[in-house]
């Protein structure tokens, strides 16, 4: 892993939670490094296959285009949600995160310098 590889991380923030039967919050997280590989003891939300599973596709996604030197994370793909249907089709609850590259030492949002403004 390269040096800046190890000073980011790819962070799915969980943006809107409904009736989540995992207990899932707005604002708690996933950590991933840039090769998709969770980080429980970074990650504040309660571990759910349903979200994971989601992810994981945008996770390759991601991998490929840091190798590609791009930036990670793909302008229009880093939105998500869970698989459950939520309560309003019959499911428990739904669950929404944003996909982020963040910088490790901060926190801090790193923006894709290639993505049009505004």
């Amino acid at each position: 892993m390269s040096a800046p590889e190890r000073q980011t991380d790819l962070v799915a923030e969980v943006t809107q939670s409904t009736h989540c039967a995992n207990f899932i919050r707005a604002g708690q997280s996933y950590v991933f490094d840039l090769r998709g590989v969770l980080d429980p003891a970074r990650s504040t939300a309660p571990l759910c296959l349903g979200i994971i599973a989601r992810l994981q596709p945008a996770l390759l996604l991601a991998a490929d285009r840091a190798a590609a030197g791009l930036h990670p994370i793909s302008p229009h793909w880093h939105s998500f949600d869970c698989f459950d249907t939520g309560i309003d089709h019959g499911g428990t609850g739904k669950v929404f995160v944003r996909l982020s590259l963040r910088d490790r030492r901060d926190g801090s949002i790193i923006a894709d310098p290639a993505a049009p403004a505004g």
